[in-house]
């Protein structure tokens, strides 16, 4: 694991953490400002349609949602119903996610990926506070390596 700050303004953030990891208050604290936080249980996310009940649940996602990957990827990329500036999404048991589909765990990898990319490419606009991003997936310490292999494929 890096010793950079999570929250730096320059640094895509989707990360794979193990449970029992100690962790640098510092390197974990968000900027100031509004934040909004999401847990979601990766156990809930045995198919698509668990990882969408969990995104929508945990996001308020509006009802416009189109319960698909693509409608996912355009709510993380928008998050305009949310008032704050800075986003933390968290999956415990991350290594449970979509388990048994491995072509749809790596949509969602990559969605997040794709999404925390977004946030910090977002060009910072006079007058508009800087967006962050990130995404904590939390695993037992023996799935860390696989998770970072199959995070790093995309």
């Amino acid at each position: 694991m890096s010793n950079a700050t999570w929250w730096a303004r320059d640094e895509a953030g989707v990360r794979v953490v193990p449970t029992d990891s100690a962790l640098s208050v510092v390197r974990a604290l968000p900027p100031t400002g509004l934040i909004y936080s999401a847990r979601m249980q990766g156990q809930e996310m045995y198919d698509s349609g668990g990882v969408f009940t969990q995104f929508y649940e945990a996001l308020h996602l509006p009802d416009y949602f189109g319960w698909n990957w693509n409608a996912l990827r355009d709510c993380l990329t928008d998050l305009h119903w949310l008032s704050a500036k800075h986003f933390l999404i968290t999956v415990d048991d991350a290594h449970a996610a979509l388990s048994d589909n491995p072509e749809e765990r790596d949509i969602l990898f990559r969605a997040l990926k794709d999404s925390a990319n977004f946030w910090t490419g977002k060009t910072e606009l006079p007058g508009q506070e800087k967006v962050t991003f990130q995404a904590v997936l939390l695993c037992p310490p023996e799935n860390q390596e696989e998770m970072l292999r199959d995070l790093r494929a995309h």
